[in-house]
């Protein structure tokens, strides 16, 4: 027998075992829900073996398929699904070598050198770990699987999951369902995308939030945080990639509960005013939420058929004041979730994949009125807000040849949007913002949200193709996707006229929205809105992509790809709303290995992303909608009762001027509202990086990141251009590119018809509309000490700042999420002083987690996560040039503060110059025992979250003035939210 112990051999050969288990990774196919597998056969003396066949293993499924190499001795198995594996390979004259067990996640590839000797040889296997690095990649990312976060102390959401990850930080909690939603990189909260097992399951009506499986069925999450490939698009922030449990050749089931009691949660402090007034009232808030799942998964036909199979029962309750402590709720839901995936291997070249789940789910609020003082409640209403859908995909993965994949997929991604009352149609909503307001600022027999009546649903037809063709040393990928998204939308305001009224005090002579002045004697006024919207509205995006990922040498890699979108967006007619073509969208990534030993690399990206008009746009603007306030002289009110609670009943007088007819309710003619010319929204992203491993098991990184926002997209009020050029008074709002020349068609000879008669153009910057801008600049450090069997370790700390006049999609500042037309550049004055450090800014995060085995049973995990506050604002309700519509400005008055606008003194107050909210640390503790017990396996674990009872502030009042420059609000820069207090969660697990 020969002994090698040629040390470049050893290494080749010690890639069979160790990279097995470390292994470098490359990116891999469509979507990022399966793994790939490449690398080199090669003989003792490191030469190619080009007679050599080799053959993947899924141990789990029994999955086999084997191709032979090239000349080269090169092989690559493509799209492999998540799961354990072994390589082995044959060749005449050699002795067969089998890899060890390794692991394949999502959007990842091994890179394994399986050594053969020949049948009188015998070759020594060893080593350490070669790499922890992802040598190909120039991407940003963070890949974790379900064990991880069994072993540390997580949310059980998605979006905690991916705020592991560096430069994602924790957006507004108004947005979304849950109020648990991300920002990657500066971008707003609505400009991620979601994926499960490769279907879309993103909101698409607004961007925040998604659909959700039952956490229990989630097998591993990519992170994607920057510099991510052209087969993905649609997104200006990160990627979340899902991937779902399946089912294996062993059957197993199973059970879990976990338990948050209330009586192990911690309340937020109160907030008082100067006057010693309550404004924010946490000592009455109770929470507790139990769920289980139910599970069970096997193979139906041994190593060909399997399935994978939950049920998530679930009971949350909830309750709390608002309205200053004036109204309490009661909320509750206990919809059960439910998921399943089916997979059939038909053969080694044909794969399906069944997945199905539903999220619907009714969360039911009892409102009352509360007494603070004596702790009384009266029954007011109930409310009904009904979120979530049926969905399901199925997937096909085909291996034409060695060298040939194609997989597709077909789904449907369904979302309720619907708010509902058992009063709607008997009370209206009455806001009381007279400074005499007798019974408070809510002041109708129905409270908010009930006020708002809305009933729809949201549905995604998404269908993609994608493809992957291994030549020499270029890997080429392509594909084509499509999702056509449909939006059925009835709103309206609730009450018997479906009215929202404001009660507002008043000087005679001022001027109101409609044009008209309060009438001599009039001191108080009411507003009148009635709104309502409805129809179908579909929008259809659709995209091709190619990309090349090219070794073009042993050390460097390119990755060099080009994606193409389209977006139309159409009107309830069914006719084009707003349609952006041409948008190419190149991607180029280098990765260089610098020894060529896989244990540094430095690596650069550079890539253009876009993202599509939202289809609340559609709705919002394109629709038969109806919006037109009137306005009252107050003549009175009285106290009334309504289910044993008061409310705010008033008489008004005769009607002041015209009404202001923001919308008729007919389709408007699209070709007024919206620039024909409108160019696309979209973000540039440079990234450079430095990543090394220092010692065994250990590595570390150092990220520059470098963000710009461009062609922002948003709805700007030309009405006083027009009314000046060409003395046609009419409200007109125009969809197009702050900054630019916007053409539009329009009204020019104000004829009583009102239709559009000639193409103008329109110089919004001349008028004051800025261009739209967003930067964000960052540096990361990582630090990573991958799990060992003992202990394990990942930090990293990101200093960021995020800058401009819009935040994107939404707009923190108020929670409003009309996604593409928030009150940002409504009005020209509106964005004197807007640039400045935005809503999403955090100048520091530090983050560690982290686990440690004390013995086989015993692990212990920690969280903890510490983030700057974010910038404060002061806005005012006038401005140098007069009052807008709604104020929200920069501006606050400070001598001379009447309702002649014009002797009005202001200071200016540019956007995060007021301060920033505190620091927020939270430390989160877990411990988790096991138990065997023959073939059952017992878990038992407590989480603790927010261990040191935290309370910093997370938002203030950022409203300096309420009606009228001058009035100052008392509520000034109180505090409105605090960090979620310690809360205990328990649970206990069987397996079978």
């Amino acid at each position: 027998m020969v002994n090698f112990k040629n040390n470049i051999f050893k290494r080749t050969i010690a890639a069979v075992a160790v990279t097995a288990a470390f292994g470098a990774m490359s990116p891999a196919m469509a979507q990022s829900t399966t793994g790939a597998v490449s690398g080199q056969v090669v003989s003792s003396s490191k030469q190619a073996v080009d007679a050599a066949s080799v053959t993947i293993r899924n141990v789990e499924t029994g999955y086999t398929r084997t191709v032979e190499v090239d000349e080269e001795g090169r092989y690559r198995f493509p799209a492999l699904p998540i799961g354990r594996y072994t390589v082995s390979a044959n060749a005449p004259g050699y002795s067969q070598n089998q890899s060890q067990e390794f692991s394949i996640s999502a959007g990842a590839s091994r890179q394994l050198t399986v050594g053969l000797a020949s049948d009188v040889e015998r070759i020594e296997v060893s080593g350490s770990s070669i790499s922890m690095i992802d040598m190909r990649s120039s991407g940003t990312s963070l890949n974790i699987g379900e064990v991880e976060i069994d072993r540390i102390p997580v949310p059980r959401n998605a979006t905690s999951v991916a705020l592991l990850a560096p430069s994602t930080t924790a957006g507004d909690n108004r947005f979304g369902n849950t109020g648990n939603l991300a920002s990657f990189g500066g971008s707003s909260v609505a400009e991620n995308a979601v994926y499960i097992n490769g279907l879309n399951v993103t909101n698409f009506r607004t961007g925040t939030g998604f659909s959700n499986v039952p956490f229990e069925f989630y097998k591993q999450f990519e992170v994607k945080t920057g510099g991510y490939s052209a087969e993905f698009g649609r997104s200006t922030g990160g990627v979340i990639n899902a991937v779902t449990k399946s089912g294996t050749n062993e059957f197993k089931m199973g059970a879990n509960v976990y338990y948050q009691p209330e009586s192990l949660r911690e309340q937020s402090p109160d907030t008082y005013l100067s006057n010693g007034s309550a404004y924010i009232v946490n000592r009455l808030d109770e929470r507790s939420e139990m769920e289980g799942n139910i599970w069970a998964s096997g193979a139906l036909i041994e190593d060909t058929l399997f399935f994978y199979g939950i049920y998530n029962p679930r009971d949350i309750s909830n309750e709390g004041t608002t309205g200053e402590g004036s109204n309490f709720f009661d909320q509750s839901s206990d919809d059960a979730f439910y998921g399943g995936k089916i997979d059939w291997i038909i053969n080694e070249d044909h794969k399906l994949e069944l997945l199905a789940f539903s999220d619907s789910n009714t969360v039911v609020t009892d409102n009352f009125t509360n007494d603070l003082e004596t702790g009384e409640k009266i029954y007011q209403s109930t409310g009904y807000e009904e979120n979530g859908g049926d969905n399901w995909s199925l997937t096909y993965t085909g291996y034409l040849t060695d060298s040939l994949t194609v997989k597709a997929l077909y789904g449907k991604n369904k979302y309720d949007i619907t708010s509902r009352s058992n009063v709607q149609s008997e009370c209206n909503f009455h806001y009381d913002l007279r400074e005499d307001a007798p019974i408070g600022r809510f002041a109708g027999c129905i409270g908010s949200p009930a006020y708002l009546v809305e009933e729809g649903q949201d549905e995604r037809e998404a269908m993609r193709i994608d493809f992957e063709w291994y030549v020499g040393d270029h890997l080429l990928r392509f594909g084509y996707d499509t999702e056509t998204n449909t939006s059925n939308a009835l709103e309206g305001y609730s009450g018997p006229d479906g009215k929202f009224v404001y009660l507002r005090d008043g000087t005679p002579g001022a001027e109101l929205d409609n044009g008209s002045s309060i009438p001599a004697g009039v001191t108080e006024y009411v507003e009148e809105r009635v709104r309502t919207v409805s129809g179908s509205f579909e929008t259809e995006n659709s995209a091709f992509y190619i990309e090349d990922i090219w070794s073009i040498t042993y050390n460097l890699t390119a990755t060099i790809g080009l994606r193409y979108d389209t977006f139309d967006n159409m009107n309830s007619a069914g006719d084009t709303f707003v349609e952006i073509d041409n948008m190419w969208a190149p991607r180029l990534g280098l990765s260089y290995d610098i020894n060529g030993d896989g244990e540094s690399k430095v690596f650069a990206n550079v890539g253009r992303y876009f993202l599509p008009v939202a289809s609340n746009t559609n709705v919002r603007m394109s629709g038969n909608e109806y919006d037109v306030t009137t306005y009252y002289p107050l003549v009175g009110t009285s106290i009334e009762q309504f289910n044993g609670s008061d409310y705010l009943d008033y008489e008004k007088g005769e009607q002041i001027g015209d009404p202001r007819v923001n919308a008729n309710g007919a389709v408007p003619d699209t070709r007024s509202i919206v620039d024909q010319d409108l160019d696309p929204m979209y973000q540039d992203e440079f990234i450079l990086g430095y990543e090394a491993v220092f010692a065994e098991n250990w590595s570390w990184g150092i990220r520059g990141i470098r963000r710009e926002l461009n062609g922002a997209i948003d709805d700007m009020s030309i009405e006083s251009y027009l009314d000046d050029t060409f003395g046609c008074h009419a409200s007109s709002y125009v969809l197009g590119n702050p900054g630019k020349t916007a053409t539009i068609f329009a009204d020019t000879d104000c004829a009583d018809d009102g239709a559009v008669d000639e193409a103008i153009d329109v110089d919004l910057a001349s008028i004051g509309f800025p261009e739209g801008e967003r930067k964000y600049n960052a540096v990361e450090l990582t630090l990573a000490r991958v799990w060992d069997g003992q202990w394990s370790f990942n930090a990293s700390y990101t200093w960021a700042q995020s800058y401009g006049n819009t935040e994107g999609l939404v707009k923190s500042d108020n929670a409003q999420d009309d996604a593409g037309i928030t009150q940002d550049f409504d009005f020209a004055d509106l964005m004197d002083g807007a640039y400045g450090y935005l809503p999403n800014d955090r100048r520091h995060t530090f983050k560690a987690y982290g686990a440690y085995s004390m013995t086989d049973n015993l692990t212990l995990g920690a969280n903890f996560i510490l983030s700057s506050g974010r910038p404060l604002n002061a806005f005012g309700v006038g401005h140098p040039n007069g009052v807008p519509s709604y104020g929200d400005t920069f501006y606050v008055c400070n001598a001379n503060c009447t309702d002649e606008e014009m002797a009005n003194e202001y200071t200016r107050f540019p956007r995060g110059n007021f301060g920033r909210t505190d620091w927020t640390p939270r430390l989160d503790l877990n411990a988790t025992y096991n138990m065997d017990f023959y073939e059952t396996v017992v878990t038992l674990r407590a989480d603790v979250f927010n261990v040191l009872n935290a309370s910093s502030v997370q938002r203030q009042n950022e409203t300096a003035e309420l009606s009228f420059p001058g009035d100052t609000n008392p509520r000034f820069m109180a505090a409105t939210s605090y960090q979620t207090p310690r809360y205990v969660q328990l649970s206990a697990g069987i397996e079978f």
